[in-house]
């Protein structure tokens, strides 16, 4: 998610059992990226609802980068193994990111049986298979007419493939170095963005094929600047606690749906991602949500990870039924994202509940 982890606390304990004694929860941070998730529905919804919600991946990466670097750093500087800290990973996300592929592939088979999709059976055999083990189908180069995306089967899954790669990344290398060479790092990383930005014309880059080399630097960047801002930030008390920090709220949720002039697209872009993601980040750090916000902010975030990766399924199958129900516009959506946020709450708490009962020692 990215950072889109459930229930992280960096004051709770971590995946093995070891207290991370830092700041209390970061509110406001689990307020944002639950909002984040909501507007990045909203544009695989209707792209017009919020046209720049793609960007919400690179607020995610900063995320990421900050809470792994806080999670996880000084445990790595003291020996926790490589093979530890991957299993750690890929344990919080891979349930529901396997449950994200059977949605998708659900989905994929209704709109086949309903003649409203037309993909050969190789494809999606092969695309299930490499998608549900974080790896980009190779479809696109096999066949004529390929699904779309390097994660067919469930498209937001793609973020999910950098997310694992740059953490193999933090925790072979990023977590050694210094500010300063994390910031050369962050510096280099930034430099090659802005010139794919350019290429590309904007960054909505990474989830397929054509612009997969943009998919490294998008990454790298963000999750060092998140990095860098563990290290400068991380665990510093609040400047302010109140409703003043609704306003980074506000305004990451401004930024990522504000409607960008083609013309303006790449430098838009490249401005959020490189100076304003981070600069929410921290933003979120300094001001903190009220003691009667705070349960509301944990539960935004609590559903954050799973509205995001399980969302782009239900979608595909409630367009075509609002469309024959006569169900559509801003109702429509409203009804749409009560579904997913029901769905995506109740299938995280079931999960947590099954974990919980496999981990529980027997009497």
């Amino acid at each position: 998610m990215t950072s889109l982890d459930r229930g992280y606390s960096p004051s709770t304990i971590d995946d093995a059992g070891v207290s991370i004694p830092d700041r209390s929860r970061y509110y406001s941070l689990d307020a944002m990226r639950g909002f984040a998730a909501i507007c990045v529905v909203a544009t695989h919804f209707q792209e017009r609802y919020a046209p720049s919600a793609y960007l919400a991946v690179d607020f995610f990466f900063v995320l990421s980068g900050f809470i792994i670097a806080e999670i996880y750093g000084k445990r790595l500087s003291r020996g926790l193994p490589f093979q530890g800290f991957m299993t750690a990973r890929i344990k919080r996300l891979y349930p529901l990111y396997l449950i994200g592929i059977l949605v998708g592939l659900v989905q994929i088979i209704l709109l086949t049986g309903w003649g409203l999709r037309d993909q050969s059976a190789i494809d999606l055999l092969v695309s299930t298979v490499v998608n549900g083990v974080f790896l980009p189908s190779p479809m696109y180069f096999l066949q004529t007419k390929p699904m779309q995306g390097m994660f067919p089967i469930n498209g937001p899954a793609w973020s999910m493939f950098w997310e694992l790669l740059v953490n193999i990344v933090f925790a072979l290398w990023l977590f050694r170095l210094s500010i300063r060479a994390l910031c050369g790092v962050a510096l280099v990383s930034a430099a090659l963005l802005v010139f794919v930005g350019l290429h590309y014309g904007m960054l909505n880059i990474g989830w397929e094929w054509p612009s997969a080399v943009g998919g490294l630097p998008r990454v790298m960047f963000s999750f060092t600047a998140g990095v860098v801002i563990s290290r400068l930030f991380g665990g510093m008390p609040a400047w302010r606690k109140g409703w003043a920090a609704i306003v980074p709220c506000l305004l990451l949720m401004i930024c990522i749906a504000a409607p960008v002039p083609l013309l303006l697209r790449p430098y838009y872009d490249l401005m959020f991602a490189t100076a304003l993601a981070p600069l929410i980040v921290m933003l979120g750090l300094f001001l903190e949500m009220p003691a009667k916000a705070e349960a509301w902010a944990t539960w935004v975030g609590y559903i954050s990870y799973p509205v995001y990766i399980l969302h782009r399924g239900v979608i595909g199958v409630f367009k075509p039924v609002a469309g024959w129900i006569g169900l559509n516009g801003p109702l429509a959506f409203f009804v749409l994202l009560s579904a997913v946020v029901c769905f995506a709450y109740v299938t995280a708490r079931l999960l947590d509940r099954t974990m919980a009962m496999q981990t529980r020692p027997a009497r």
